[in-house]
C-alpha cells in the first residue's frame, strides 16, 4: 500500500497526521496526549478516522471554482486530489486549521512583503480576468470569489506564512457579476446595522479599482502576535463534500443546522435565533446562495463554541442570470419568490421552536431596515450609483412588506 502523510497542527500545534492511500483515500489519525480536536466530526480518538469524514472535511478548506483551477496549474496537482493541493497550500487555512509536509518549519523566516506596486499589479489582473494567485501565496480559504489573505501589520501587507497568520481577507472584482463587491459591502453592513453579528469589512478603492479588506475574525493579537482560532463550517462538521454543498444535491437543510446547532453550541437559544435572523435577511435582500459552508462555528479561546460572525451575504436575485432556488429550503420550499409569511413559521416550528413568535421578534428588530439601508446608501457615494445597490434596496422594501401580510 502507497500512503502518504501530511502534518495537520492547530495553530502550531501538532496534533495529527493526514494520510492518502494509494492516492484516493483520506484518513486522519491524532497523536497521542492530543487536547483539541480537528472537528466536531471527528472527536479525539486513538482510532483512525476514515475517508467519508476525513475527505469532507479537508476538501472543505479548498478553494473553488477557477481559483482552484489556477492553483492545480501551479503546483501540477489534479484539482481533484486535496491531499496534494493541501500539501501545497495548506499552511494557511480557515480558522486555526495548518498542513504542511515539513517536519521542521524554520521560525526565523519574515513574512514577505507584498509592496503596493504587487498589490496594484493582483488587483489590475483580477479586474482584467487574468490569473494574479503565485506560487508564494499560500492560500487555503474557501468559496468561489476571486480573493486572497493577507497579514496586515502597521499598514503593511504581507503574505502569510505558517508562523505568520494571515489578518485579512481581500475580496477582488469579478468580472462576471456587476458590482459584486458592492452588494457584499451594502447587505453585509446593513446585516450588521441591525445588531447582527457579521464580519467587519471594508470598501476600498485603489487606481479606481474596489476591493473588499475584510478583518478575520478567527484572529486574534495575543503578546504582540497574532493568533489563529479554529473554526469549521457546516459542511465539514456535517461530513458534506463541498460539491454537494446544496439541499437539492445531498446537502445540509436548515432544519439540520439548527439541530447541529443545538448539539454543539454553548448557548443554543441564542445561536438558533441568530440563524433566523439571518435566513429571514438573507430572504429580505434576495440572497439565495446561502449553503452550508456560509455558516460556521467558533471555537473560542474560553472553550464555549458559537456561531461566526456571519459573512459572505449577497444579494443574488439581482442577477438575472443565476437562479433563484434556493440553497436550503425553506418549509420544503425551493423558490425565492414562492415564500410566504407562513413558511417562515413553519420553518421555524421544525426547529422546535415558536415560529410565529420567533419572527414577530425578528421582524419587530428589523421594522427600520429600509432606513437603515437608505442611510448607508446616502454615506456613500459609490452605493449611490450602482444600479444593483439600488435594486438590492427596492428588494427589500417589497420582501419586508411581504413578510407582514
Amino acid at each position: 500500500m502507497n500512503i502518504k502523510t501530511l502534518n495537520v497542527y492547530i495553530n502550531s500545534e501538532l496534533v495529527g497526521n493526514l494520510e492518502e492511500h494509494n492516492g484516493k483515500k483520506l484518513m486522519f489519525k491524532y497523536l497521542d496526549d492530543v487536547k483539541t480536536p480537528i472537528s466536531l466530526s471527528m472527536p479525539i480518538s486513538k482510532d483512525l478516522y476514515s475517508n467519508s469524514i476525513v475527505r469532507p472535511f479537508f476538501e472543505n478548506l479548498l478553494p473553488e471554482g477557477d481559483l482552484l483551477k489556477v492553483i492545480s496549474t501551479l503546483y501540477r496537482v489534479s484539482e481533484n486530489n486535496p491531499f496534494s493541493i493541501l500539501s501545497a497550500i495548506g499552511e494557511d487555512c480557515a480558522g486555526a486549521i495548518q498542513i504542511t509536509k515539513n517536519t521542521y518549519l524554520d521560525d526565523s523566516n519574515p513574512p514577505k512583503i507584498v509592496t503596493e506596486d504587487d498589490f496594484k499589479s493582483i488587483m489590475f489582473k483580477a479586474a482584467n480576468n487574468q490569473a494574479f494567485y503565485t506560487k508564494n501565496m499560500r492560500l487555503s480559504l474557501a468559496g468561489v470569489q476571486n480573493k486572497l489573505t493577507l497579514l496586515i501589520a502597521e499598514d503593511q501587507y504581507y503574505l502569510p506564512t505558517f508562523r505568520f497568520p494571515s489578518t485579512h481577507i481581500i475580496k477582488l472584482k469579478n468580472t462576471h457579476f456587476e458590482d459584486i463587491l458592492l452588494n457584499e459591502f451594502f447587505c453585509t453592513d446593513l446585516l450588521n446595522s441591525l445588531k447582527v453579528p457579521t464580519s467587519k469589512i471594508a470598501l476600498k478603492t485603489l487606481d479606481n479599482d474596489e476591493y473588499l479588506l475584510i478583518e478575520r475574525y478567527d484572529r486574534i493579537k495575543s503578546n504582540g502576535l497574532f493568533k489563529r482560532i479554529h473554526q469549521e463550517d457546516f459542511c465539514q462538521i456535517l461530513s458534506i463534500y463541498p460539491s454537494k454543498k446544496y439541499q437539492n444535491e445531498g446537502g445540509p437543510s436548515l432544519k439540520n443546522i439548527a439541530s447541529a446547532i443545538n448539539t454543539h453550541t454553548t448557548y443554543p437559544i441564542v445561536n438558533i435565533l441568530l440563524l433566523a435572523k439571518v435566513v429571514v435577511f438573507n430572504y429580505l435582500v434576495g440572497n439565495c446562495d446561502y449553503h452550508g459552508k456560509n455558516i460556521a462555528i467558533l471555537h473560542r479561546e474560553d472553550k464555549t463554541i458559537a456561531l461566526t460572525p456571519f459573512y459572505d451575504i449577497v444579494s443574488t436575485s439581482v442577477y438575472q442570470e443565476l437562479s433563484t432556488d434556493l440553497a436550503m429550503k425553506i418549509n420544503k420550499k425551493s423558490q425565492l419568490n414562492d415564500l410566504t409569511r407562513a413558511d417562515f413559521i413553519k420553518e421555524f416550528d421544525s426547529w422546535g421552536i415558536n415560529g410565529l413568535k420567533t419572527l414577530n421578534l425578528i421582524l419587530n428588530d428589523f421594522k427600520n431596515i429600509v432606513k437603515h439601508a437608505n442611510e448607508i446608501i446616502s454615506n456613500n457615494t459609490l452605493l449611490q450609483t450602482s444600479k444593483i445597490v439600488l435594486l438590492i434596496s427596492s428588494i427589500i422594501s417589497s420582501h419586508y412588506n411581504k413578510l407582514n401580510d
